[in-house]
């Protein structure tokens, strides 16, 4: 008889065992009590048990196109050995937690898990009984106290063969009143999460053929940063500031750090992150992370920084076809000893998104970074602050510029480490108010970048954006202007922002708020409409950035557009105004944090902000009160309304129809892959809009009629071009 198959070239015993082995050092890594030690033992050792039957070894060798569910098949086997496990140590009877890991370890638990199966009984291959046997001999090496005689566990596993294990999951027969489905759901989330991430990682390993799970932790971090400063401090190009030295010598668990723009933020974390087991460093955009991924290679190496974001999954097989699966998933869940992220991966795991049981395990097991951390509106604050309240991380770190204290207050206490008074007396910016619209101030922009500067134009609009940039190409026919805003397909995206990055002189890049955050890019000259002092402060940023030349010219213009008073509300660009008269000519980066402090009072202690804020906690809540263990299902309207109810940016990506061909030709060669590099993002209310929007089945994305160029972007119809009843609104 052919030995039993896990995988086209593994035997089902050499697998379980692998898992097994592997999943006992992960447990140990991650610091699992005894007991859910051995709730991973045993679901790392019975996992793939349901690869025993007839069609799936039919199946794995190609003599059959589809196989019974093998996690399925697997589940009574589990089901029964942690029932004895339990009985014997007079536990919760309901304590499934190893059989719902093995349940869900190829599909995430949820009311309709296999509901297509209850009578559907699997054909177990002769082979069982032997493997069964061996299985148990291997559990029994691996030090678990008082596992039942192997005769028991079969003697009873074999009593349930008979039966549909799908209808065992709904049958209220074995636990009075109770179904197994639902004892699954209210599992504690924590627990259950943590066995889940265990079996995961080994299987994931054992299917890579990584054998050695300390590649998921980091290895000397601390020698490893100290080790990159140093190389440029030969250079010439670093030399370590206090408030670095501070961050070093630093054992605090939870670090507020304030430092301004370019001085060197990232460098005070990863000193203060040191040898830490797993570092994950969250930013607010795409951009910022991509930029944060590829200096972390630079310190860490290459194999132990992952990438997780939206379009991660592309972005990697892009640089390599020999990123394999099974090293993808260990990355997009956090489980790379260093993961660069944006923030909305991490609560997405906090709202029981696909795959957040490792993630939240796993986070919890780290050392988080939210850098950037005012950046965020108060919906995203409240489901921020709701996720740590609930499982902080190991150590927490907290930066940026601008920390207001009132900001700050919302947090877990922490030490702050502050940039040196000298640091903050820096004067890197000459303040200029114009009572003018932002097109006013195209002349300006002309006259500066003739003489050679290179220009930041930013306005508060996509449509403004555009607007510009075309008065500057065709009335002022400036060859010379580039424009960078969120609504370019992803490809023509990623050569705007190397463009920004390198200004040539005479440069005028015309922007959104998009160049706020995180990009080490420095002009000569910021010329902006009027937006809330933090955003400004931010952009100033991107200009004179190092303070290695005089002052700068910032030139506010202090009338907005309806589309700024849209975004931020006329109160907060009045009290804006308001902070900015205060200013000196030449203000410090000191003043310009007071002023962002006084701004967050105000915007703080307005009862809109509560509210938004509020409601931001209150949905993680709720959502993870309704879903226990369940992962969350965006199909059903109820969870899709809570999960989209926030005021702002969830978006969709969707495909303008002159890329529909090029599309097509990359499914004909096999590079569906790619498509990402073909769509923009729009909101998602946009959609309503159907004339303008329309599926596209067979390439699984969603066509858009609006207009479309690689120099503007999406172009949405002026108001008259509209249906008189409803206009898309940037």
């Amino acid at each position: 008889m052919d030995k039993l198959l896990a995988k086209p070239d593994v035997f089902l015993l050499d697998h379980l065992q692998d898992v097994m082995q592997l999943g006992d050092e992960v447990a140990h890594r991650l610091k699992l009590d005894s007991h859910l030690r051995t709730k991973a033992i045993l679901a790392c050792a019975l996992h793939d048990i349901g690869k025993a039957t007839v069609d799936f070894q039919e199946y794995i060798r190609g003599k059959r196109r589809k196989a019974y569910p093998h996690p399925l098949a697997s589940m009574p086997f589990v089901l029964v050995a942690e029932s004895l496990l339990s009985k014997h140590y007079r536990q919760d009877k309901h304590d499934l937690i190893a059989t719902a890991a093995v349940l869900t370890h190829h599909s995430p638990l949820c009311p309709e898990l296999y509901v297509g199966y209850s009578d559907s009984v699997p054909k177990f291959h002769p082979g069982l009984s032997d493997t069964l046997k061996s299985v148990w001999e291997l559990l029994q090496r691996t030090g678990i106290e008082e596992l039942p005689e192997k005769e028991e566990f079969i003697r009873t596993a074999n009593s349930l063969l008979t039966e549909a294990p799908a209808a065992i999951l709904d049958d209220r027969r074995l636990i009075p009143g109770k179904t197994i489905r639902g004892i699954l759901q209210s599992l504690p989330t924590i627990e259950f999460a943590l066995v889940k991430a265990v079996l995961h990682l080994a299987d994931w390993l054992a299917s890579a053929k990584e054998y050695n799970p300390s590649i998921l932790f980091l290895e000397d971090g601390r020698t490893k940063i100290e080790s990159d400063i140093r190389k440029r401090e030969e250079y010439g190009k670093f030399s370590l500031r206090e408030f670095q030295y501070r961050a070093t010598k630093s054992s605090a668990d939870v670090i507020w750090l304030r430092a301004p723009t370019g001085t060197g933020k990232t460098e005070a974390l990863l000193l203060w992150a040191g040898n830490t087991e797993r570092l994950l460093y969250l930013l607010p955009t795409q951009a910022t992370v991509n930029a944060m991924w590829m200096r972390l290679r630079r310190v860490y190496g290459d194999d132990s920084v992952a990438l997780a974001h939206g379009k991660a999954s592309y972005m990697l097989r892009r640089e390599s076809d020999e990123n394999t699966l099974d090293k993808r998933l260990l990355g997009s869940v956090f489980a790379k000893p260093v993961t660069v992220a944006t923030l909305d991966q991490y609560l997405l795991a906090h709202l029981n998104g696909r795959h957040w049981e490792e993630r939240r395990s796993l986070s919890r097991n780290a050392t988080l970074i939210l850098d950037e951390i005012h950046a965020y509106e108060p919906y995203t604050l409240g489901l921020l602050l709701e996720a740590l309240e609930r499982e902080m991380p190991s150590r927490l770190a907290l930066a940026s510029a601008t920390l207001p204290p009132v900001l700050l207050n919302l947090f877990p206490k922490g030490e702050l480490i502050e940039a040196e008074n000298k640091l903050w007396q820096r004067t890197r910016h000459r303040l200029l108010l114009e009572n003018n619209l932002l097109k006013d101030g195209l002349p300006k922009a002309i006259e500066y970048a003739s003489e050679g500067k290179t220009v930041l134009m930013v306005a508060n609009t996509i449509s403004d954006a555009q607007s510009l940039y075309q008065l500057l190409k065709n009335e002022f026919d400036w060859k010379r202007c580039y424009l960078l805003h969120a609504r370019f397909i992803f490809r023509d995206r990623q050569v705007k922002e190397e463009q920004v990055g390198k200004p040539l002189p005479g440069t005028i890049f015309v922007a959104t708020q998009i160049v706020e955050v995180s990009l080490d890019i420095s002009y000569d000259v910021l010329i902006t409409e009027i937006a809330p002092i933090d955003a400004l402060v931010q952009r100033m940023g991107r200009v004179n950035r190092r303070g290695e030349k005089p002052p700068a010219p910032v030139i506010v213009y202090c009338q907005w557009s309806n589309g700024a008073q849209r975004i931020y509300g006329k109160e907060m660009l009045e009290w804006s105004l308001k902070l900015l008269n205060s200013l000196s000519k030449t203000p410090t980066d000191y003043e310009l944090a007071e002023a962002t402090s006084k701004l967050y009072e105000y915007a703080m202690s307005s009862e809109d902000w509560k509210k938004e804020f509020e409601e931001g906690r209150q949905t993680l809540k709720e959502i993870q009160r309704i879903l226990g263990c369940y992962t969350i299902n965006l199909s059903d309207e109820e969870m899709r309304q809570r999960f989209t109810a926030r005021r702002g940016h969830v978006s969709v990506d969707v495909l303008p129809q002159e890329f529909v061909r090029e599309a097509y030709k990359l499914k004909e060669c096999g590079e569906s892959w790619r498509l990402p590099e073909l769509l923009v993002p729009v909101p998602v209310y946009w959609l309503k809009r159907s004339e303008f929007f329309t599926p596209i089945e067979d390439l699984d994305c969603i066509k858009t009629t609006l207009e479309y160029s690689s120099e503007l972007g999406l172009i949405v119809p002026k108001k008259e071009q509209g249906s008189p009843e409803y206009v898309l609104i940037d």
